[in-house]
């Protein structure tokens, strides 16, 4: 009684009646705190009665994290107009501690830092949770993680209650502890949208494990990450590919990968499958990575898709990045043709050399030495080959490189004196700049 009256003794001195509450989607235990107030905006915070469990995470895995009410709010963004990439590249330069969290519709992700470094990270999302990640690094099944979810009690620590089955072992729940945080921390970098808070001053995870995880490394791979992620979907939604159940497994399933599961049924195009089972299309094909190396699902085309061979080698990374040199020289020679069209082919060399040799500074592997022929335009044969050649992550310097020497033709088109209609030229060639971005 004494919390309800406080509560209300909150909510009356903001002046929240009850249809104010309910617009702003409170239950019985919560009330908001006014944060910030300026002249263009009233910052509120939710609270919740302290011990009151939040009903509508049940089920998913994780409650919100308790901040502390000393903790400021520093930052409040969106990460359409500031990347989470710098976001957490700044926070980790500046050597913050504090808890970032990561919104976007029904998602919510937390990240715990300290000076920094990442040391603990949770997400309210099915997929994330300690049991799917262990099933992923195939050190649990899916009928003992089935198991486990029926008979654990609520308030029990998860992994405490593997341990005790005799499911892992104490190291392995530790490993698996660091790897469920290092892929949450990367499925962050999955999202187009989506908004950043971030609460400085240091702020104790509600785990008994504090992690020091590298978070340099932890942005590097979740950006690589993310671009394997949107190939997978791309792939999933060619409509000549088709996703079976395989009928055996599904008394070892449970929450949103019995429900998808149980969609293939009706459904087993990919666009289709989403909708009825109503998840975003990377949470979907993470449930299908999941659920395909458990072997409770096939993916494959159909027998009658004639461009299959083509399809496997354009899968390949040496072949996808051979067609991106194909396409990018291409795209150069036909912006290159346009300023040629205008002044005659012997002058544009000379100057593209120029650009071409500013590049070269940066990426000498590929451009050292190479000269554009008459014309400006380079020689195909002879890029891929040094691309090909490259150590390490050469589709980035690839890409990099390539895209600096598009950008200075595009400028000379755009600015040259004597082309009219330089929104004409770039119309022209959109499709094949589409083809380098997709």
């Amino acid at each position: 009684m004494a919390g309800r009256q406080a509560e209300e003794a909150r909510s009356e001195g903001l002046g929240l009646d009850a249809a104010a509450r309910a617009a702003l989607g409170l239950d019985a235990h919560e009330w908001v705190g006014l944060r910030e107030r300026g002249a263009r905006f009233v910052l509120l915070e939710r609270r919740r009665e302290r011990g009151e469990i939040d009903h509508r995470a049940r089920g998913r895995g994780s409650g919100e994290p308790e901040v502390p009410l000393d903790r400021e709010l520093a930052i409040t963004c969106d990460v359409r107009v500031f990347a989470l990439a710098d976001v957490i590249g700044w926070l980790h330069g500046a050597g913050k501690s504090g808890l970032l969290l990561f919104q976007h519709d029904d998602h919510a992700k937390w990240v715990w830092l300290h000076r920094g470094e990442v040391v603990f990270a949770a997400s309210n999302q099915r997929i994330d949770r300690l049991g799917h990640s262990l099933v992923r690094a195939g050190v649990l099944t899916f009928e003992q993680l089935h198991e486990t979810e029926r008979s654990y009690r609520r308030g029990e620590r998860f992994g405490k209650a593997l341990v005790e089955r005799g499911f892992v072992s104490p190291r392995e729940l530790w490993s698996g502890l660091q790897r469920q945080v290092e892929e949450i921390v990367r499925s962050l970098f999955s999202y187009a949208a989506g908004r950043i808070y971030f609460w400085d001053g240091d702020v104790q995870p509600d785990n008994v494990v504090r992690l020091a995880l590298p978070t340099q490394r932890l942005v590097h791979e979740g950006m690589r990450w993310r671009e394997d992620l949107r190939r997978f979907v791309k792939a999933l939604c060619d409509p000549r590919v088709r996703i079976e159940a395989v009928a055996a497994k599904r008394e070892s399933l449970g929450g949103s990968e019995r429900l998808l599961f149980d969609v293939l049924a009706e459904e087993s195009a990919f666009p289709s499958l989403c909708r009825r089972a109503r998840l975003d299309p990377p949470t979907a094909a993470r449930t299908l990575q999941l659920l395909h190396k458990t072997g409770a699902v096939r993916i494959h085309r159909a027998d009658e898709d004639p461009d299959l061979t083509q399809r496997v080698r354009r899968d390949d990374p040496a072949e996808r990045l051979r067609a991106y040199v194909h396409d990018a020289v291409k795209l150069l020679g036909e912006l290159a043709a346009a300023i040629a069209a205008v002044e005659g082919p012997e002058h544009l060399p000379e100057r593209f050399a120029g650009a071409v040799e500013e590049v070269a500074s940066r990426f000498p592997g590929l451009l050292a030495g190479v000269r554009p022929g008459p014309g400006g335009v380079l020689d195909p044969d002879v890029l891929i080959e040094r691309a090909l050649g490259l150590a390490g992550e050469r589709s980035h310097d690839v890409r990099d490189a390539f895209t600096s020497l598009i950008d200075y033709l595009e400028f000379e088109v755009k600015n040259h004196p004597r082309i009219a209609d330089a929104n004409g030229v770039l119309r022209s060639v959109a499709p094949l700049r589409a083809r380098l971005l997709a």
